[in-house]
């Protein structure tokens, strides 16, 4: 059973009262700064006015991660919002949502990242919260999906491990490995794929690649390897199809 701490709830000033839209999404976010869960919540407890808050914060203590509660659920965060009422996403807004952050770290280039038990405790409180609203996988965005806001960075600037994230929010909970399993497959596929021999091309380009050793285009590499790449293929497609273009004759004036 999950423990949520709540010894530090939100400055009433810090958010929106009680909620009168039912709860349709679920919106991941990151703190930006170093500060653990419980330094978070006692921060937005006892500072009021900073017109921000969230419902949840998990982050990161010296023996794993915790969760700490900060706005109600039946209250509305300011998590989400625009002041000037430009949005991305059609739909989601502070009213019909709740707000987890994530606390993280910054290693030495200045990236922000994430401990893996934070990103484990975050899948955890997501998957209760979805089963108890009914909200799908499809209704778990980024900030970054509601304003364009770059947040959380660590799932911004690596659409993949996002990716990684929302599959870990459905069916099942997966084995530490099983995750690992996807974060690998998402790289392999990230990778341009190299055919080395004809049984490999695809059969659409494989009249183009006999032809183009034919004609000495394609030599490979003296061992019967080509080494060809999708964009390669394409190329010899386009290179092929200017040359068999009919000329029309210059008409004379």
């Amino acid at each position: 059973m999950m423990e949520i701490r709540k010894d530090y709830p939100c400055n009433p000033r810090n958010h929106q009262g009680r909620r009168v839209k039912p709860v349709r999404w679920l919106v991941i976010h990151y703190v930006g700064a170093l500060g653990d869960a419980r330094q978070n919540a006692w921060y937005y407890h006892n500072t009021p006015g900073i017109g921000a808050s969230a419902h949840y914060f998990v982050g990161h203590t010296e023996d794993g991660a915790d969760v700490w509660a900060s706005v109600a659920e039946d209250c509305v965060a300011s998590h989400c919002g625009r002041s000037d009422g430009r949005y991305r996403h059609p739909d989601c807004r502070n009213a019909n949502s709740i707000g987890i952050e994530m606390c993280c770290h910054r290693d030495g280039a200045g990236k922000w990242y994430f401990d893996p038990e934070t990103v484990d405790r975050t899948v955890e409180l997501a998957r209760d919260i979805m089963a108890r609203h009914g909200i799908d996988a499809a209704h778990v965005l980024r900030h970054y999906d509601v304003t364009g806001k770059i947040c959380p960075a660590p799932y911004v600037n690596d659409g993949a491990a996002w990716e990684t994230f929302k599959k870990r929010l459905e069916g099942s909970e997966m084995t530490r490995q099983e995750v690992q399993a996807l974060v690998d497959e998402a790289v392999r596929s990230a990778q341009p794929r190299v055919y080395t021999d004809m049984d490999e091309v695809p059969k659409w380009a494989q009249g183009l690649v006999r032809r183009a050793v034919e004609t000495g285009i394609i030599r490979g590499d003296g061992a019967g390897r080509l080494h060809l790449t999708d964009d390669l293929l394409v190329t010899l497609q386009m290179m092929f199809n200017m040359a068999d273009r009919p000329v029309t004759p210059e008409r004379s004036v």
